[in-house]
């Protein structure tokens, strides 16, 4: 089924480019079609039929674990295929969103498939439902926004309001899994993300970096200093605080670089450098396991370490070498763009 009728009912403002006959759409015509989608479930749901599906089993994505770090990790189903295995779909769909073909995409939960079905369903698709924190480091960056929108999205039905604060009347599903709303007073309830400040602390000269490394990280890996946001705080004053409170260090310069939507627990990460004359640090123990001044020459092997094997985020390194998070991280750009020396108006530009 062709979206290009649909696209020219639903928005007529729209330009329809050469483009677009391949299939091939704009940005702006994707986010529109996403809107329309979200504002009807009818239509929503009667697109069901050409979507692609982003499988999920108890919060763990289908991902092919040989091809991590690669644009085939994530296991995207048909219709067809997917209800060989889950004719349930319609009781457990969420929309997600619009591929850059024009397709509408969809994450859907099957954890009430039999066990023996789910291992029929990995040994056909070649995939493994995997433990979300792991995925995320398998992935690309762009690939990573998307396990854990879908993840967010589909747990958010779950956890939002089931009855309003201001009225005890059950909340609908509206937007398709977007938001809720109550029966009784009509007030909308959004799932939230919680804001939290990640920063690259540097020497004014750019030689030095503080890395951090907490007791749940694999052996050999250090990242970022980060921390959420106190009710009330700025981004700038979240850094500044959650680097005096880790390290003892005062920073200035806080800098705003990039962000990432992260799935624990559904935080915004907001990326940011800093600057403050190198000076010894003092440790949090209650936080962190240890923190330190890496040198250039340092932060370039660990690059190079978790480049060559991304799976070192997965089992840690038994040398106890420095490494940093991969790709799929927002730490891992801030890390590497540092170490290029990117100006800081162009870092947004070669992450997205």
């Amino acid at each position: 089924m062709s979206i290009l009728p649909l696209l020219r009912r639903l928005a007529p403002p729209l330009r329809l480019s050469s483009r677009l006959q391949r299939r091939d759409i704009s940005y702006v015509e994707r986010v529109r079609f996403l809107q329309q989608l979200k504002e009807h479930e009818t239509l929503c749901s009667s697109l069901i039929p050409d979507g692609k599906f982003l499988l999920y089993y108890n919060s763990k994505p289908l991902l092919r674990v040989d091809k991590a770090n690669t644009e085939e990790t994530i296991v995207w189903l048909t219709y067809p295929e997917l209800t060989k295995f889950y004719p349930e779909i319609l009781s457990s769909f969420v929309l997600l969103d619009v591929s850059e073909e024009g397709e509408p995409r969809y994450s859907v939960q099957v954890g009430r498939l039999p066990s023996y079905e789910k291992e029929k369903l990995e040994d056909v698709t070649g995939g493994i439902f995997t433990d979300l924190r792991l995925g995320l480091f398998m992935v690309s960056w762009q690939e990573a926004h998307t396990l854990s929108r879908a993840n967010c999205v589909s747990c958010g039905t779950k956890t939002m309001h089931s009855v309003a604060s201001v009225a005890p009347q059950p909340t609908g599903t509206l937007q398709v899994g977007y938001s809720r709303k109550c029966t009784s007073c009509h007030l909308t309830h959004y799932p939230s993300s919680a804001p939290v400040g990640i920063v690259v602390v540097t020497d004014p000269e750019h030689q030095h970096i503080v890395l951090v490394r907490q007791p749940r990280h694999p052996q050999g890996m250090y990242s970022c200093i980060a921390g959420f946001s106190d009710v009330g705080e700025s981004l700038e004053e979240t850094v500044r605080r959650e680097v005096a409170e880790e390290v003892g260090i005062e920073v200035s310069q806080v800098r705003y670089i990039a962000s990432q939507h992260w799935p624990f627990p559904g935080s915004l990460m907001t990326g940011c450098f800093a600057e403050v004359e190198k000076q010894l640090l003092v440790i949090d123990k209650k936080e962190l396991q240890d923190a330190r001044w890496f040198s250039r020459e340092e932060v370039k092997a660990a690059l190079a370490r978790i480049d060559a094997n991304p799976h070192l985020r997965l089992r840690g390194n038994p040398s106890g070498e420095l490494f940093v998070p991969p790709p799929g991280a927002i730490a891992f750009h801030l890390i590497s763009h540092w170490y290029k020396r990117t100006p800081i108006q162009e870092i947004y530009q070669h992450i997205y």
